[in-house]
């Protein structure tokens, strides 16, 4: 085997080392998403309007706010999800 072929080698498993522990980070961030959604944020995100997002607070979704007076309110994500496929049934 000459030097060459090697330091090939070693710059190919650095390459491949490198890629899965990017692929790695990007699953760990993954897995401790933030659950909540900001409300401007989440009518932007599904195109709805604030008559629609009424509708859905009125078929159950819960929003929390987090001090009285606040203006900025929350969603969480995977009750989202869950209404909608109840209502879908």
């Amino acid at each position: 085997m000459s030097i060459l072929s090697f330091e090939a080698e070693q710059e190919l498993t650095q390459s491949v080392l490198s890629r899965v522990d990017k692929l790695v980070e990007a699953r760990i961030e993954q897995l401790y998403e933030f659950p909540y959604v900001q409300q401007a944020e989440l009518l932007k995100d599904l195109k709805i309007s604030t008559t629609y997002l009424a509708k859905l607070r009125a078929h159950g979704l819960k929003q929390v706010i987090l001090e009285d007076g606040d203006r900025m309110v929350w969603y969480k994500k995977s009750q989202l999800e869950q209404l909608m496929d109840q209502l879908a049934e």
